[in-house]
């Protein structure tokens, strides 16, 4: 006697029976794939599934674990390609109309549209025109995740690391960050490779990582630049070599990474794996200290001390190490320096540096230093260890920093209409 299937498998097991078979190795996204190619093939008995933790408690139910297609089937199925997907709903977000934004995706989410899943916990995420719930916003994004959206299935791994609306679970993120890096997502890629580089939850690979870190780079992602650049000068996983070094660390600063800034500027001006240049460091130095960098803003006032690079000038050089001070870069060479000018010459510099940012009030808020990355997935540090000093004052870079966590590549909302 046969049993049948309910209602709603007996759908899935159709729909999935009527597309094509895939090949093994996911492809990348594009316009159009190569449907012919594919359909010969059988599929995959061992695909890999995707088990989100049952909660009772989520706003909306999560999805029954199920294969988790793979981007050949998404892109196949032609959901997430067709352009009035989503549009009308994704034109008022970003028109700052969110009530209505949440109205017209919750209408096709419901229906099963994972773009317009996402949307919706896009907007339950940040409280975004209704309540703000991370549960529920966990719970959108696991469907969505299931229905194959790569930028789904990043956030859900960034909800995983930080345990928001789902128990925290790093196992549980690095499984959807591969997911979501078979569609070449570079903060996907990047996140995968500081697992990687961490060895906690997934075995301790600097090459891999370093894999993932140079798909990531060649997308545009200047976190993993920065975070090769760091590979090649400590020859974790990698050949030691400090020209591949300071070409990662040049292509990051140039992207507008502060830390990677920093560290190029040492790097030019103590001549290593690039050609001498105390000038170009002082501009680098001058960019990341506009930029809010405490390291740079403190290197900076010792080059203007002393004249390196730039002309002497010893009151702009007192500004800066007051405005590094502040978020506190402390410094006693800079210290007896500051001490040896005039009461004048002192106060003015402390005006200056109370004021900056140029326009600052300094009664209206108390100095603060600045914000630190938080998130648990901070990686184990890499690198040798401080570059050689140069001669008083002495530059030397950041002892401190790694790389951060990747954020998804995601548009900014725009202000409420209303």
């Amino acid at each position: 006697m046969s049993r049948r299937l309910p209602a709603g498998l007996a759908f899935c097991a159709a729909l999935l029976a009527a597309m094509p078979a895939v090949a093994a190795s996911a492809p990348k996204p594009a316009p159009k794939p190569d449907v012919s190619a594919t359909e010969a093939k059988p599929a995959d008995p061992q695909a890999e599934k995707f088990q989100p933790p049952p909660d009772p408690l989520l706003g909306v139910p999560p999805p029954d674990a199920g294969l988790l297609p793979t981007p050949g089937d998404f892109l196949r199925s032609g959901r997430g390609l067709d352009v009035d997907v989503g549009d009308p709903a994704f034109g008022a977000f970003q028109r700052g109309l969110y009530l209505t934004a949440f109205s017209l995706a919750l209408e096709r989410a419901r229906l099963g549209d994972p773009v317009s899943q996402t949307l919706v916990a896009r907007l339950y995420l940040d409280g975004l025109g209704i309540k703000q719930s991370d549960k529920a916003a966990a719970a959108w994004f696991q469907q969505a995740a299931l229905g194959g959206d790569p930028a789904a299935q990043l956030q859900l791994g960034l909800l995983y690391l930080d345990g928001r609306g789902v128990p925290k679970d790093k196992a549980k993120a690095a499984d959807a960050f591969e997911q979501a890096a078979k569609w070449d997502d570079r903060a996907a890629l990047y996140n995968l490779g500081l697992l990687y580089l961490e060895g906690e939850v997934r075995p301790r690979d600097p090459l891999k990582a370093a894999d993932y870190f140079g798909r990531a780079a060649a997308k545009g992602s200047a976190d993993a630049q920065y975070a090769l650049g760091q590979l090649y000068g400590a020859g974790d996983g990698v050949v030691l070599d400090d020209t591949i070094a300071t070409m990662w660390l040049a292509k990051a600063a140039e992207a507008g990474h502060s830390d990677a800034e920093v560290e190029y500027a040492i790097r030019l001006f103590n001549g290593i794996g690039v050609p001498r240049d105390e000038a170009t460091a002082a501009t680098w130095f001058r960019r990341a200290a506009l930029a809010g960098s405490p390291i740079a803003q403190n290197r900076y006032a010792r080059m203007l001390a002393v004249g390196a690079g730039v002309p002497q000038d010893r009151l702009e050089a007192a500004k800066w190490h007051f405005v590094a001070l502040r978020s506190g870069a402390k410094d006693e060479w800079l210290d007896d320096f500051v001490a040896r000018l005039t009461e004048a010459d002192r106060k003015k510099a402390e005006s200056e540096a109370d004021h900056w940012p140029e326009g600052r009030d300094p009664k209206a808020t108390a100095a603060q230093p600045l914000g630190k990355a938080t998130g648990p997935s901070a990686p184990v540090a890499t690198g040798r260890g401080p570059e050689p000093e140069m001669p008083a004052p002495g530059l030397k870079p950041n002892p401190g920093a790694k790389p951060a966590r990747a954020a998804p590549d995601a548009p900014a909302p725009a202000a409420p209409a209303n």
